[in-house]
């Protein structure tokens, strides 16, 4: 007998293929049959008769390791149908750690709705603790770059030979315990001070593990095109893997006409010429980031809670200010009607407000608002996160629609209540991936429905060595989402962020129900996953 059949629905298995009726017979953890199972007899059925049902989706770029230790059964996420959330994505993370970054990680994670320990110390003592909590998804991780340096006590261009041994030895650590590679994140700190020396033996070490060398690159505006020759040469010293996070052009920002479509075209020659790259991206034309991203290097060469200090001198703010013109450039353009507060502990009132609202209700113009926030935020200056207008239509449908980008929220996953609800009020970190079916493939018909599904499981899995993973076949494991495809809705808006997606019924993590009749069970059967051959 099996477990569960999952009957008479429209199978789109992960593959790319046309979606075709079956049923599905799942046994433990595993998809037991893929075909007519009417004789079968199962100790559960779910008829899914007028539904899809598709492999559950793996997010590529995902920062849920934020948010796991606060929020294990991953609401928001789970919803729609996401299985697998890869992270350690943009250098960032809380692993690594050393009594030198343990205080900031600790800040940042009280600020995400975790107020548990935090006694780990590598990458693998890492997910040794979420494993030990449970989670109600699967991860696959990388080892965040910015956190590396953190550890070290790197925090200039600077290194001395105890800390390079340091780092390489925290690389070498993560690629045993099973990361699927290293990240950057070079528009942030401490990581955009990094050399290419630094990196490249970095990447090297990568190399030696069959790693990828994954980057939210340094530049993607006025200085893109040198940003990819880094991150090229880059993946080059890894080994001729590389990842380019959320390959993008942000709309007014000075970059040169027509350079994200040179960017892709340089991808696809390395690609023609052997290299294995890939690029990401976000599936909307809004996005978020940290405020603190703006700031020069040299306001926070000291560390955050110095840098939070000096801002309240008047001298700081207007030569940050003048300094600031990087990362979302149309800022120092003064388009603050683009932007809006994501998440502040000390200021929960004002999430979701423009800078202008933010302004007029402080007394003040945009720039000083902006100031204030991180002032109040303190040694966890690097928490408060802004919601930007981002991307043309053209440029979003460019992102989905190219053959050679995988698709991701770049955001962490959330709850519509509690404290958690205060740091993630932006529609990717609820709807993302229903996004992607409702808005490109039900709407607009950027992507066919089987295409956007390869593209949302088995075209990662494949990607990150995550075998069995992201295909509905006999063998597989049972990570899989009932779907009513023409009863999806997003729900979740800028105005009103807070709210779930509707319209994945079920969800199942290795053959356990986390998502049984549209409501989340509350199960944690996820598993930390390493990439095959790890």
């Amino acid at each position: 007998m099996l477990d569960l059949v999952i009957r008479n629905g429209l199978v789109v298995d992960g593959s790319g293929s046309t979606p075709f009726p079956a049923d599905i017979g799942i046994e433990g953890d595993r998809i037991a049959a893929v075909g007519a199972l009417s004789d079968a007899s199962a100790a559960r059925v779910i008829d899914a008769t007028g539904r899809i049902v598709t492999p559950g989706f793996i997010d590529t770029h995902s920062h849920t390791d934020f948010t796991v230790l606060g929020n294990p059964t991953q609401e928001s996420t789970v919803r729609q149908g996401v299985t697998t959330e890869v992270v350690g994505n943009c250098g960032i993370g809380c692993y690594p750690l050393s009594e030198l970054s343990r205080s900031a990680a600790v800040d940042r994670l009280r600020g995400l709705a975790y107020d548990g320990p935090v006694e780990w110390r590598s990458f693998g003592d890492f997910w040794t603790t979420v494993a030990r909590a449970g989670t109600s998804a699967n991860f696959a991780s990388f080892v965040p770059h910015n956190a590396v340096r953190a550890a070290a006590g790197v925090r200039g261009p600077e290194f001395d030979a105890d800390q390079l041994r340091r780092m390489v030895a925290d690389v070498e650590e993560a690629m045993e315990a099973g990361a699927i590679g290293l990240s950057t994140g070079l528009e942030f700190e401490p990581g955009r001070l990094a050399t290419a020396d630094e990196l490249r033996i970095l990447a090297q070490t990568v190399g030696r593990h069959h790693g990828i060398y994954v980057s939210h690159m340094r530049n993607r505006d006025v200085a893109i095109a040198a940003a990819l020759d880094e991150f090229l040469d880059l993946a080059r010293a890894a080994g001729g893997r590389g990842q380019c996070s959320h390959l993008n052009v942000r709309h007014n920002t000075g970059a040169p006409e027509g350079a994200w479509s040179r960017a892709v075209e340089r991808l696809e020659r390395e690609r023609a010429a052997g290299m294995d790259v890939f690029a990401d991206a976000t599936p909307m034309r809004t996005g978020d980031g940290t405020m603190a991203a703006i700031l020069p290097p040299w306001l926070m060469a000291d560390g955050p809670a110095v840098a939070a200090e000096r801002l309240r001198d008047v001298d700081v703010r207007r030569r940050a200010r003048d300094d600031g013109d990087r990362y979302w450039r149309f800022i120092a353009a003064g388009e603050w009607h683009r932007v809006r507060l994501l998440g502040s502990p000390e200021y929960p009132a004002l999430c979701g407000l423009t800078f202008p609202e933010i302004a007029k209700q402080l007394g003040c113009d945009e720039w000083d608002a902006f100031f204030h926030i991180l002032v109040a935020a303190g040694e966890n200056i690097e928490g408060p996160g802004m919601i930007g207008e981002l991307f043309t239509e053209e440029m979003s449908v460019g992102h989905v629609s190219h053959p050679l980008f995988l698709l991701g929220a770049d955001t962490m996953s959330a709850r519509v209540d509690g404290p958690l609800s205060l740091q993630t009020r932006h529609p990717l970190h609820f709807a993302a991936h229903t996004h992607i079916l409702v808005h490109h493939v039900r709407e607009v018909g950027a992507l066919s429905l089987e295409e956007a599904v390869r593209k949302m499981t088995s075209m990662v899995a494949d990607r990150f060595g995550l075998r069995d993973r992201g295909r509905l076949r006999t063998g597989a494991f049972a990570d899989v989402a009932v779907i009513d495809f023409e009863g999806l809705a997003e729900v979740s808006t800028i105005e009103r962020p807070l709210a779930y997606a509707r319209g994945v019924e079920h969800v199942l993590v290795n053959g356990v129900a986390v998502v049984d009749d549209a409501d989340h069970t509350g199960a944690r059967p996820g598993r930390f996953l390493a990439p095959s051959g790890a």
